[in-house]
């Protein structure tokens, strides 16, 4: 099954596929979260290459800056209802930090939905935001494709995939269990 995935997203060709990152990710930002991390590593492995590793790590960084910056200009321009903006507002003071340096720390723990939101409604720098966005996700999916490429040395395409796969589904549930614990330890300080 898992060569079957395989071999579907790579029929697409390389021009598709970063395409079809690109979108995903505006998406991400934009939209609903979408596991953009399981189509990045899937694209990676059509090519496991340096050279490939940093086209899809370029096109990651434009989609998330688009995305985010699509977001961020139309809750400026719109404005979110008074609750939503009082909510994001108590959110961010509920985090370990309150300003943009919880982008960086969105890379490890997903604490911060729709990033863009965040960024207009709390008034955070937008090229701050920007910058740590582009570190965070080079950082972030760098090491993704350093993991994928060593399963790919190690092992057969199959194995490789499936061990790709299963290391993504890791990343998310830690960095799931990572925030919650942090959301945790932050609540019983406060107390």
């Amino acid at each position: 099954m898992l060569e079957e995935l395989f071999d579907w997203f790579q029929g697409f060709g390389p021009v598709v596929t970063l395409l079809g990152l690109f979108i995903i990710l505006v998406i991400d930002a934009i939209i609903f979260p979408a596991l953009p991390e399981l189509f990045a590593v899937l694209a990676f492995l059509m090519d496991p290459t340096p050279e490939w590793g940093i086209i899809l790590l370029v096109t990651v960084c434009i989609a998330e800056i688009i995305g985010n910056t699509l977001l961020c200009s139309l809750v400026k321009w719109k404005r979110l209802p008074d609750f939503v903006e009082k909510v994001i507002k108590r959110w961010t003071g509920f985090i370990i930090f309150s300003d943009e340096r919880i982008i960086l720390l969105n890379r490890v723990a997903p604490v911060l939905p729709f990033t863009g939101a965040f960024i207009a409604t709390c008034n955070w720098s937008y090229g701050k935001s920007m910058l740590y966005l582009a570190i965070g996700g080079l950082l972030k999916y760098s090491a993704l494709f350093a993991l994928v490429a060593m399963f790919d040395y190690r092992f057969d395409r199959e194995t490789a995939t499936m061990f790709s796969i299963a290391a993504v589904i890791a990343v998310v549930a830690l960095s799931l269990a990572a925030s919650y614990v942090m959301r945790k330890r932050k609540a019983g300080l406060r107390q």
